[in-house]
């Protein structure tokens, strides 16, 4: 595939990420698309056959974009109780965005369209791994002593994250700063550890 239509084919990613952020997935079309990326359907079909699989690359170029940023978030930080509650805290942000939207609208959207499981798993993988390495290197510094299996530890804080996400995009948003303390608090229980944010003396 050649650079151009690569560029040509992150541009119709682009398009439909702003069409379905603002309509939804279920209500993006193909002239949506078009319209967004001022081209021809035509345009859109030849690149991606079907509207399907446009829609199950802007789902996944969210979700790599939100992956990226929180690798991102955590590498700024040294101590690994911080790192935990950096996870955390990313993981519930401040306002639900139309790109969050769509990540949490993607699960409705592969349980109609299974052949996209594969991909949704690994997503969810990389997400779980993410937990799992600053789990273990708080076990490793002595920061953590984990009273349950780390790879529940890690499903737990994020099924916790998701659920608290799902009530914002539903329009029901418990507030940010208690969600963020209900799930920091659990980790704290269950790793026996102290998350409380970490505050800059001043001489």
């Amino acid at each position: 595939m050649t650079s151009r239509s690569l560029n040509k084919r992150q541009a119709l990613i682009t398009a439909t990420r702003r069409v379905a952020g603002q309509r939804g997935l279920a209500s993006t079309t193909v002239r949506d698309i078009a319209l967004e990326a001022a081209v021809s359907a035509g345009s859109v079909l030849y690149h991606y056959p079907t509207l399907d699989q446009l829609l199950a690359e802007a789902v996944d170029d969210v979700l790599d974009e939100f992956h990226r940023s929180r690798i991102a978030a955590v590498e700024l930080v040294a101590d690994p109780c911080e790192k935990l509650r950096v996870m955390i805290v990313h993981g519930v942000p401040d306002r639900i965005t139309d790109s969050l939207r769509i990540v949490y609208e993607s699960s409705a959207y592969v349980r109609a369209h299974p052949e996209l499981l594969p991909m949704f798993r690994t997503i969810m993988q990389r997400q779980l791994s993410l937990y799992r390495q600053v789990l273990e290197i708080g076990v490793g510094l002595g920061a953590f002593r984990p009273r349950a299996p780390l790879a529940a530890v890690a499903q737990n804080i994020l099924a916790l994250e998701d659920a608290y996400d799902y009530y914002a995009v539903a329009g029901d948003r418990i507030p940010v700063a208690v969600a963020r303390a209900n799930i920091i608090g659990y980790a704290e229980l269950v790793l026996d550890c102290d998350l409380a944010e970490k505050t800059t003396k001043r001489e």
